[in-house]
């Protein structure tokens, strides 16, 4: 087999071929040895391996120690945000690295492609790709996120029930059971690890677009998208949905169980709930804000530019047709000038809605959904289905 020899005279790729934010780091390089595959497939499959990982041993020293289903107060099957970061939360971290890395790269794809990037530009975002690629494979900051997994969890930082709430994790004298154990020593860690690996793509994600907004973009006033061409970005983020999705599960999970167990009322969630639905949204959202003084630039000249040619247009289009007799080899009816008006007024409507974040409402709301409706089981324990039917039957009769 003869081996491929790139040529030295073709210009290096903007975006490397096999471009990827996730695929890369410690824990991706020890999967690959493993024989896992580079592709999305992989990424999901890595994330249902750890989820069984920290699962099922949990099972099988829940079983053998008599607190799988009774023993405590609450036994395994019980601990519902045990099963949530395990079986729900890993595996969509995972699922969410494998779409939004797709998407990210075709993004980056066509943004280049409609040459929003000027041919002179492209070397310093070749350069910024180089980078966050780097930032991906540092082993020194995988390392550090293990270390801040290790501080935070020994100073106490975790999501969970009061202490005086006994569990299938601690034992009737005092101390933890094997399953307590290996729960805190390895699922505990792992769950928190991976959050703050994703914590760190976020924001190697967050230094490419700041320094893709630093370029000279050359964005379209007139574009349809209402963003000028960067609307793209919008769609990816709202592949960021399943991470959301996944952060709020936990939460919610954690809530039902100290509403459950521990006598909480639902109402002293009010208030955390809110935060959590909104602080998730602008954290996802708020990379988008690097490209805003530049809409706001642009959106400003097109309304200047276009106004004044609006301004000569209607002039002489009311010379020729209204002030003085049209001519009589022109009949107005099909005339080629009101056609011109018309797009002349479709284009000064798109700059006038355009938006100055590149994402759209409806995508927001998306991503607001989905960290809002892993928490719609509360609103069953404050209010139980029955008597929410029963309060709207009497709404609807009034009676």
């Amino acid at each position: 087999m003869v081996a491929r020899v790139s040529d030295p005279t073709l210009p290096e790729p903007v975006i490397p071929p096999g471009f990827s934010l996730f695929k890369g780091g410690p824990l991706y390089n020890l999967a690959r040895r493993l024989g896992v595959r580079r592709d999305s497939g992989g990424l999901v499959r890595i994330g249902l391996a750890l989820a069984l990982l920290a699962w099922i041993p949990l099972v099988l020293l829940t079983s053998v120690e008599g607190v799988l289903t009774h023993g405590p107060r609450i036994g395994f099957w019980q601990s519902l945000g045990t099963h949530v970061r395990l079986l729900l939360a890993i595996p969509l971290f995972f699922s969410a690295e494998a779409v939004f890395d797709a998407r990210v790269a075709d993004v980056l794809r066509r943004i280049l492609e409609v040459r929003l990037v000027l041919p002179s530009d492209e070397p310093r975002l070749a350069a910024a790709l180089r980078r966050a690629i780097r930032a991906r494979n540092a082993w020194t900051m995988e390392a550090a996120l293990a270390i801040l997994t290790i501080v935070l969890i020994w100073t106490g930082l975790r999501a969970d029930l009061p202490l005086d709430v006994s569990t299938w994790r601690t034992k009737a004298g005092g101390g933890l059971t094997l399953a307590g154990w290996y729960y805190s020593l390895f699922c505990i860690p792992l769950f928190q690890f991976l959050w703050w690996r994703w914590c760190w793509r976020l924001l190697i994600w967050s230094g490419l677009l700041w320094r893709l907004a630093r370029l000279d973009l050359q964005l379209i006033p007139t574009h349809p998208d209402a963003a000028g061409g960067l609307a793209v970005l919008g769609v990816a983020h709202v592949d960021l949905a399943p991470l959301s999705f996944a952060g709020s599960a936990v939460l919610s999970a954690s809530y039902a169980e100290q509403i459950l167990f521990a006598g909480v009322a639902p109402a002293a969630f009010a208030v955390s709930l809110t935060a959590a639905i909104l602080g998730s949204t602008l954290v996802l959202i708020t990379p988008l804000v690097f490209f805003t003084p530049r809409l706001i630039d642009v959106k400003q000249r097109a309304l200047l530019e276009y106004g004044t040619l609006a301004a000569h247009y209607t002039r002489a289009f009311a010379a020729k047709w209204l002030r003085t007799d049209p001519p009589p080899d022109e009949p107005m009816l099909g005339t080629p000038d009101l056609q011109s008006l018309a797009d002349l007024g479709g284009s000064f409507a798109l700059i006038r809605d355009m938006t100055v974040l590149p994402i759209a409402p409806s995508q927001i709301l998306l991503l607001v959904g989905a960290a809002a409706l892993p928490f719609a089981p509360l609103v069953l324990l404050a209010f139980p289905l029955d008597q929410l039917i029963i309060d709207s039957l009497k709404a609807v009769l009034n009676v």
